[in-house]
């Protein structure tokens, strides 16, 4: 007995309860593909085992995805359920809350409405009934010779079925007053109810994540949840502006497209230039085995392909491929560049795009114009730029203004710090483009023909009709052999400063400064020649 009494005295552990943890999402950094998502909470835990649950999970997420960890007690079994099992109730958020109300507002001036158009009804309805029963009346015989009575009963029937009868039509206009405040009372309430359909977090079929934990003492713990999901994203948008020829604004902006099965509410978003699921080491190399053999087997090797191939059987691998893992984006060499709203943000569960406005940075712009006669009418203006922020511009399409004028738009490459890149802001009308071919002989034309031999004479002019000089780079092109019978001459008058641009053979530059008003020409001469038992192609 004294032992049964000595254990009845000790602390006992408390018996397992199961707790329904709501943790939403608190912080989510974002990468070019996928997102790291935060989750914290805290609650108190009674010492002894327990299981916690939360019900508002994204079911697509898998649990090996989920880092957890609980401050304060020990998790010793987590178990996921991808399905619905049970009733599930959305966080009623501020947002919530006040479209809520107003929509309870709207609607109740409605109902108030619809009461006093059916007080009207009634009224016309009463005054109808008594016109009725007027109407109904009928006389005994022992009374159809009374002239008194038959007088007064006359009397009644005008007075009082006068008085229905206005009272019916005063209660008919007030009806028609009413039921045109209707319309615009519905609209009210259709405005007020889309607006908490918006902010009414989607049923998304939410997962459950169940733990079971052991708490050694009663305590405060803390749950802090961290997984990485997919259906996100986010890209930089530009607006850039040309302003006064001589600078580049550029303001920058975030698409961002959230399309989980979770609402962010009010959460912290840090967009990363990271790209923690791109290729993280570098590639395999494999031996490369060559051999020789003798010109009679290697023809016969390769007519056996030929043979195959024509059968249709696949070529043997006799090398180990090549593994060639392709990347969505650009890789970075070093730390990438992060930044963190200043203000929390809200996106809903398989939402459209939201963009979000960074900065806007300014740099010198040097402009010119280039012009390709051959194929267009009028120069294009270009503005040559040298990012000099610290930051790296990452890939993403941009409008092109000038002036504020919106003149296109582009798709810009990454553009690290001190690099330089030519940028077009659209044609320039007042620059004008021709390009004459002023003699041409294909070797069948012409008095005195050969059929070796093709020349052609070209004249091109650049017209500035604007009221400022520019400095044009024209571009032309002549052809180029690699073949010692096709012999190729031109000549250009006056010469190209650039022969071979960005290093393409027979791509020709001339760089030269055109006066408001003025016209400069190119001039350009060709000759081929070849032997006569060939074809040119």
């Amino acid at each position: 007995m004294r032992f049964a009494v000595i254990l009845a005295l000790l602390p006992l552990p408390a018996l397992a309860d199961t707790f329904v943890v709501q943790a939403p999402p608190v912080a989510a950094t974002i990468y070019a593909q996928g997102a790291l998502v935060s989750r914290n909470t805290s609650l108190q835990l009674p010492a002894g085992q327990h299981r916690l649950e939360l019900r508002d999970m994204d079911p697509s997420l898998s649990l090996d995805a989920m880092n957890i960890r609980l401050n304060g007690a020990t998790i010793t079994s987590r178990s996921w359920t991808a399905r619905p099992d049970g009733p599930y109730r959305a966080p009623r958020t501020p947002e919530w809350m006040v479209a809520k109300a107003a929509l309870e507002a709207a609607t109740e001036v409605l109902a108030v409405l619809d009461d006093e158009i059916a007080l009207a009804q009634a009224s016309a309805q009463a005054a109808q009934d008594q016109i009725d029963f007027l109407n109904g009346l009928t006389v005994s015989e022992d009374t159809a010779t009374d002239v008194d009575t038959l007088r007064a009963i006359g009397q009644l029937i005008a007075s009082d079925g006068t008085a229905a009868r206005a009272a019916m039509r005063g209660a008919e206009v007030e009806i028609r007053k009413l039921k045109r405040q209707r319309p615009d009372l519905e609209f009210g309430v259709a405005k007020a109810q889309a607006a908490l359909d918006a902010a009414t977090p989607t049923n998304t079929a939410p997962a459950t994540l169940s733990l079971s934990i052991d708490v050694p003492e009663q305590t405060e713990a803390t749950l802090d949840l961290s997984y990485i999901t997919g259906g996100v994203s986010w890209a930089p948008v530009y607006a850039f502006d040309l302003v006064d020829n001589t600078s580049l604004s550029i303001r920058r902006s975030a698409v961002i497209s959230q399309f989980t099965n979770e609402d962010w509410t009010d959460i912290e978003l840090t967009l990363s230039t990271l790209e923690p699921f791109a290729q993280s080491e570098p590639s395999q190399l494999w031996p490369q085995r060559r051999r020789i053999e003798d010109p009679v087997q290697q023809k016969r090797e390769l007519l056996r392909i030929e043979s195959d191939s024509a059968m249709g059987i696949a070529e043997p691998i006799i090398e180990a491929p090549v593994i060639v893992q392709e990347v969505a984006s650009a890789n970075f060499d070093g730390i990438g560049v992060t930044y963190t709203l200043p203000t929390p943000a809200t996106i809903r569960a398989q939402s459209e795009e939201l963009e979000i406005a960074l900065d806007t940075l300014v740099m010198d712009a040097a402009l010119s114009a280039r012009a390709v006669p051959r194929f267009d009418d009028a120069a294009f203006r270009l503005a040559k730029v040298t990012n000099t922020s610290a930051e790296i511009l990452l890939p993403g399409r941009a409008l092109l203004h000038v002036d504020g004028q919106l003149v296109g738009n582009t798709q810009i490459s990454a553009l690290p710090p001190n690099a330089e890149a030519d940028i077009f802001f659209g044609r320039i009308d007042g620059l004008r483009l021709t390009r004459t071919v002023l003699n041409r002989n294909e070797g069948d034309r012409g008095i005195i023909t050969r059929s070796n031999e093709e020349t052609e004479e070209v004249r091109i002019e650049v017209e500035n009709l604007t009221n400022q000089a520019w400095d044009v780079a024209v571009r032309d092109v002549v052809p180029f052999s690699e073949q010692e019978d096709l012999v190729i001459d031109w000549s250009a008058s006056p010469a190209p400063n650039i022969s071979a641009v960005n290093g393409q053979r027979g791509i020709l530059e001339w760089q030269m400064s055109v006066p408001a008003g003025q016209t400069q020409s190119i001039s350009v001469n060709t000759k081929l020649t070849w032997p006569e038992d060939k074809v040119l192609r």
